[in-house]
């Protein structure tokens, strides 16, 4: 059976990283956790930076809530060793807050995360406010990487001294 370029890729980073689409899911799934942090929470640590810190800026909230609604389910798959990963455990104690005994296929669930991700960037950046212009800017720029992977980032947007200067020019 001969190999098509896709699979000759995938073999070639497999013997780099074994099964190396588990890793770049599992990094997807921890930078979305750290979003969907950004985009929620309003109260943290004293260092985390967060969207109500952008001039009390907030996303609405059904899509506060289905960005939540991943939150758990990164969290059991990645950051805890814990019972709750076993489906018979699960379906055992699936009872109070923990009523809901599914699991999120985490395979099939970064399109929709990611998806989800980008509306939640749209939706502060269509928000009236002085960063309008900045995460109106980041969010073309992410949409623009999501859909072309060789689109060139902008330095405005990444390198430090660029931001700073961009973030001056926009009276920030």
């Amino acid at each position: 059976m001969a190999n098509n370029g896709k699979n000759d890729v995938r073999t070639t980073a497999d013997a780099l990283l074994p099964d190396v689409v588990v890793a770049v899911r599992d990094c997807v799934l921890l930078q979305a956790r750290s979003l969907i942090d950004f985009y929620t929470k309003c109260h943290a640590r004293e260092t985390d930076i967060l969207l109500c810190d952008f001039n009390g800026l907030s996303i609405e909230p059904a899509l506060k809530d289905a960005l939540e609604g991943y939150k758990q389910s990164i969290e059991v798959h990645l950051l805890h060793l814990t019972a709750w990963r076993d489906l018979d455990y699960r379906t055992k104690h699936a009872t109070g807050q923990y009523a809901n005994a599914t699991r999120r296929n985490s395979n099939e669930e970064v399109a929709p995360l990611a998806a989800s991700i980008l509306a939640a960037l749209k939706c502060a950046a269509e928000k009236s406010s002085r960063w309008n212009k900045p995460f109106t800017d980041l969010y073309e720029a992410s949409l623009s990487r999501y859909q072309n992977k060789s689109f060139d980032w902008p330095p405005y947007l990444g390198e430090k001294l660029a931001v700073v200067q961009y973030l001056d020019k926009c009276g920030l």
